[in-house]
């Protein structure tokens, strides 16, 4: 039964089978196959870059002959060369597909770490971690087109919620498993990372089939402007994330006087709140449309920082926490819808790993700005500033929804 206009797919009748389970995810139960390939594609990869970089190095960086702060700066030639590489590396998919990228990817980690671990050397070391960036920078954008891709009419931001929240627990992992490698089997951990990159391999040629539709013409005025429009929240959002990152120990254990635990507690919370709460407050963008979500959302962000600034009593961050976690939960999937919703099919990859550049440099100016904010305004300036953010930005889309509502051609309302 085909679907009127505005309505969602959420509220269809259901046929009631074994398999209903399935019905109840976000994506076309055909495509799941190909959707898990993928993910356990970039998810072995983090899970490999966690083990080595965060455990396997620290703990054997002496014993190759190479420093530590030699460590770190190969760390951010990588990821700094994989973020500002992946508006390319979109493209790169669209070409020759994910399957192709993910084969490259498992190769070239394979030929880095290998010469690493048994040839050390510093240059090597660096040279290499730059190309593996460039290889694995087209996995993500392409992870995520095909999420909205093969997405359930009317569920596109919960899919995409979900496809990235699905790929952290591997991060985690990678840390855990490797730690106990290096703990109990220190000389099996150099295999372990090697049987994981060539399974990046051999799951990289299962998804040889996976292509993204080609581009039959450039980006016209129209797509271009609906693209300006992501623009400032693909910035902002990890700008956001990670504006606090500098400050958030200092501030909670020495100005609101929070044990480390109680710190666990709340972050945990919230944590659990945006994972469990993504898949419900997600149907608000997916069948109400995505502006009033996504405003609110921000307001109550905004209004939560504020609150923060004013130094509560324990019971009361955590009563924030639990509700910045509700706002965080309804923001994301109302973003990741108005993405859907803007974004043209035939150039989603590459304009999507585009977006992802802007996405790092909020990321890497973040905590910059929260410091700066710190020693500016004292402890109150970064949530300040984070209430600040959220402001503009509300006022930068309440402008955009004012001039749709006036007939603006983009379908995004």
């Amino acid at each position: 039964m085909p679907l009127a206009r505005g309505q969602s797919d959420d509220a269809q009748p259901r046929k009631e089978g074994p398999m209903n389970a399935l019905d109840k995810l976000p994506w076309q139960r055909q495509d799941l196959p190909k959707f898990i390939v993928m993910l356990s594609t970039l998810g072995l990869l983090e899970f490999t870059r966690s083990a080595f970089f965060w455990v396997y190095m620290p703990f054997s960086s002496k014993e190759l002959g190479l420093s530590l702060s030699l460590v770190g700066l190969a760390w951010v030639v990588h990821s700094l060369t994989e973020a500002l590489s992946r508006g390319i590396g979109g493209f790169l998919v669209q070409r020759i597909g994910f399957g192709a990228v993910g084969v490259l990817s498992g190769l070239v980690g394979l030929l880095a770490l290998s010469g690493t671990i048994l040839n050390p050397n510093g240059w090597f070391l660096l040279v290499s971690m730059l190309l593996w960036g460039v290889s694995i920078s087209g996995l993500q954008p392409g992870y995520l087109s095909f999420s909205s891709r093969i997405a359930v009419p009317g569920r596109e931001g919960r899919a995409i919620a979900y496809a990235q929240f699905l790929v952290i627990p591997w991060i985690g992992l990678g840390w855990v498993l490797g730690t106990f490698f290096i703990r109990n089997l220190p000389e099996s951990t150099s295999l372990l990372l090697f049987a994981a990159l060539g399974l990046v391999t051999l799951l990289g040629l299962a998804s040889l089939g996976v292509r993204e539709p080609l581009p039959k013409q450039s980006l016209n005025i129209r797509q271009l402007m609906q693209v300006l429009i992501i623009v400032p929240t693909a910035f902002a959002q990890l700008f956001l994330q990670n504006l606090f990152n500098l400050v958030i120990l200092k501030f909670t254990l020495t100005h609101l006087k929070l044990t480390e635990w109680q710190l666990y507690l709340a972050m945990g919370l919230a944590a659990a709140v945006v994972f469990l709460g993504a898949g419900i407050l997600g149907r608000l963008p997916d069948r109400k449309g995505v502006w009033l979500p996504l405003i609110s959302s921000l307001g109550a962000l905004a209004a939560i920082f504020l609150l923060i600034a004013q130094q509560p009593s324990y019971p009361y961050f955590l009563l924030l926490c639990l509700l910045g976690g509700i706002a965080f939960a309804t923001f994301v999937p109302s973003w990741n819808a108005l993405l859907v919703r803007l974004l043209p099919t035939e150039n989603r990859a590459a304009i999507w790993g585009s977006l992802m550049v802007v996405e790092g440099l909020g990321a890497a100016t973040g905590p910059a700005v929260g410091g700066f904010l710190w020693d500016w305004l004292g402890p109150r300036g970064p949530f300040w500033g984070g209430a600040a953010v959220c402001g503009l930005l509300i006022a930068f889309y309440g402008f955009v929804y004012w001039r749709l509502r006036r007939g603006l051609s983009v379908e995004a309302s």
